[in-house]
């Protein structure tokens, strides 16, 4: 009878630890192995809805606040990034045996690789739809000792203190190798007539009008029809639907951080992607950033205290209207 009790004491004791192995695994419970005793359960899985991302923490480097298609660089913000990873975009229309769509200043007017593609791309349907192989990208990237020759030939020439037309060395945009400047191989690009495809279409391929005329307050700069600014198609479509230029929209996209509601936004063919803002760590040098586990996206900082996430969550939208909708609204530009 002694031994027909032990024997059943010993399942009991068995099946309470394998019932406790068994909340371990569930819980993922750390256990101090110095004690006896669990110091804290953390519950590490949740109750998922569908279609909703599931999000994990990737280090990144402070200093990124300074890269990316969505830096702000203005009057008041300098710019602080990289100056590596800069292309001919001569060199790239010869790679990929485009070159009878519009033309280039010369080899050395260079562009970030991803701005260079879609560009090319943008010029071979305007000359493909208008029959105009006229324009020429007169300027890219300009370094900031570029920007002072500028800068220093504009006081010469006013006799000022400072300069009312060209943007002060280290604050251009230019720097950043995300904008080009156009003209005309015969005449001025002033963007109307056949020209204003471009700003009817720009969005299409991520780039957006960086200093419309009814934002110079805002911007300030004056009107530049030549200037364009690659943003990535998402946010260039969000922004030509909704009339904001970029001051406005990196100051509107703080409005949707990470633990709270993320903006949604579609491209022109529909595309959907999901946006938010993060915070850069202010205590370390790095910050533990959310991205998705399992779905493609891409950062960009704003040049200023945080990053931004877009991610590719891999639907469309119906579209409704196959019309565009319409834009809101030489030599090297100065600003």
């Amino acid at each position: 009878m002694k031994k027909f009790l032990d024997i059943l004491v010993s399942l009991a004791l068995l099946a309470g630890v394998s019932y406790g192995g068994y909340v371990i695994a569930q819980h993922r419970v750390v256990i101090d192995q110095d004690t006896n005793y669990i110091a804290e359960i953390q519950e590490t899985t949740e109750y998922v809805e569908e279609n909703k991302i599931i999000f994990e923490s990737t280090e990144i480097d402070n200093t990124d606040v300074y890269q990316g298609s969505l830096i702000l660089v203005n009057n008041q913000t300098e710019f602080k990034g990289s100056e590596e990873d800069l292309v001919s975009l001569y060199e790239v229309m010869l790679a990929q045996e485009k070159t009878k769509s519009f033309g280039v200043r010369d080899g050395e007017v260079k562009v970030r690789q991803t701005n260079a593609e879609n560009l090319i791309q943008m010029f071979e349907t305007f000359c493909a739809e208008t029959g105009d192989d006229n324009i020429v990208v007169q300027s890219g990237y300009r370094s900031k000792e570029r920007q002072q020759e500028l800068y220093d030939q504009d006081l010469e020439s006013t006799g000022l203190d400072y300069s009312e037309k060209v943007s002060k060395p280290g604050f251009s945009e230019h720097q950043t190798g995300w904008s080009v400047d156009l003209t005309l191989a015969e005449g001025e690009y002033d963007g109307t007539g056949v020209y204003d495809w471009i700003d009817q279409h720009c969005y299409e391929y991520g780039m957006v009008l960086r200093y419309p005329e009814n934002k110079t307050n805002i911007t300030g700069i004056t009107y530049e029809p030549w200037h364009y600014r690659y943003v990535g198609k998402g946010h260039a479509y969000y922004m030509m639907q909704n009339d904001l230029c970029l001051e406005e929209y990196l100051e509107f996209l703080k409005g949707y951080p990470y633990d709270g509601e993320h903006l949604e936004l579609t491209d022109y063919d529909g595309k959907i992607y999901e946006v938010f803002y993060y915070p850069a760590d202010t205590i370390n040098l790095t910050t533990m950033l959310p991205v998705p586990a399992a779905l493609e996206y891409t950062v960009s900082g704003n040049n200023t205290d945080g990053f931004l996430v877009t991610v590719d969550t891999e639907e469309f939208a119906e579209i409704l209207d196959s019309e565009n909708p319409e834009n809101p609204e030489n030599t090297e530009s100065p600003e």
